[in-house]
This record gives C-alpha cells, sequence and structure tokens, in this order.
C-alpha cells in the first residue's frame, strides 16, 4: 500500500476508505514508521471526510436477537 501511496503522491488523486483510525494503521499494515510516512501523503492535500452513524448494510438487521431456531 505504501509503494502505491508514494507513486501516487503529488501526481494522481486517490480516494482511500477505512473503517479504522489512523491510530491503527501501524498495527494493521506491520510497521509504524510505514504507515506514518502514509499517513502523511495521503493527508497532505488531502479533503477527509469522517462519517458517523449507523451503518447502511446493517440497517435491516437486528444485532440484539438471536438468529430464529430452525424447525425440523
Amino acid at each position: 500500500m505504501f509503494s502505491l501511496v508514494s507513486a501516487r503522491y503529488e501526481r494522481a488523486s486517490m480516494i482511500v476508505t477505512s473503517n479504522k483510525p489512523f491510530s491503527a494503521w501501524g498495527e494493521i499494515f506491520g510497521d509504524e514508521v510505514t504507515a506514518v510516512a502514509m499517513i502523511d501523503r495521503l493527508v497532505h492535500h488531502a479533503e477527509i471526510l469522517s462519517l458517523k452513524g449507523d451503518s447502511y448494510r446493517l440497517r435491516d438487521k437486528d444485532l440484539g436477537q438471536p438468529p430464529p431456531a430452525e424447525i425440523g
């Protein structure tokens, strides 16, 4: 991922989505220093949109109820 971000840095636009905060990227990518360098490049000219709220995909799911038992 770092190679891709570095290759495109200040050459072309990128859209990156994540459900994890930047603070978790070091653990996700396995290297804190590389994650910080990648984040630095991504946010340099960035418009960051932080969306909060319920998941669209989970809107019809009842996460508090166990699945119904099968009859048979």
